[in-house]
């Protein structure tokens, strides 16, 4: 694929949602990748994009959490992914107006990424575990007792009961 890009782009390593505003109407859409000249947003069911509609999308910055409306257009589109090409589906939008503080935060981003988190982790970590029983069985909680589990709490469920369990790692 010839790379026309100028600044370099940072993928997200999870699900980042996006509201796309076209006009007067908003659509939800993954923010799949991010630069400071666009970005690529993975869509679920395609929608039209009249000419000359003014695009805005609306997300989070990584690393900052602030919320940024930025002023877009459509670059190009693709209805499905092409297994040819590799390209998925989606679209990919070039900013239009990237204010110099926004400018320096995405760049940050697409340069080095998510960076661990300068708060200090907890002291204690869970783990939770969830089953699904018929009945509630006492030898069956005397075992997981014995292995560290504590019971939370009982749902009710379709066939029977969930058994909510958490213990400390």
């Amino acid at each position: 694929m010839n790379e026309r890009r100028r600044s370099k782009r940072r993928s997200l390593p999870f699900v980042r949602s996006a509201v796309l505003e076209v006009g007067t109407d908003a659509h939800i859409v993954l923010l799949t990748d991010l630069s400071t000249e666009g970005a690529f947003l993975t869509t679920r069911a395609p929608f039209e994009i009249p000419a000359d509609t003014a695009l805005r999308l609306r997300m989070v910055i990584p690393r900052d959490s602030r919320r940024a409306v930025i002023p877009c257009e459509l670059v190009w589109r693709n209805e499905r992914y092409d297994a040819a090409t590799g390209r998925p589906s989606g679209m990919a939008v070039r900013f239009l107006e990237l204010g110099a503080e926004m400018y320096r935060r995405v760049e940050e981003f697409s340069r080095e990424g998510f960076r661990p988190s300068a708060a200090p982790t907890p002291v204690e970590h869970y783990e939770h575990r969830i089953l699904e029983r018929p009945t509630v069985d006492v030898v069956d909680l005397n075992r997981f007792g014995k292995d560290g589990w504590q019971l939370v709490t009982l749902v009710p469920a379709e066939r029977g009961f969930k058994l909510i369990l958490v213990r400390r790692l």
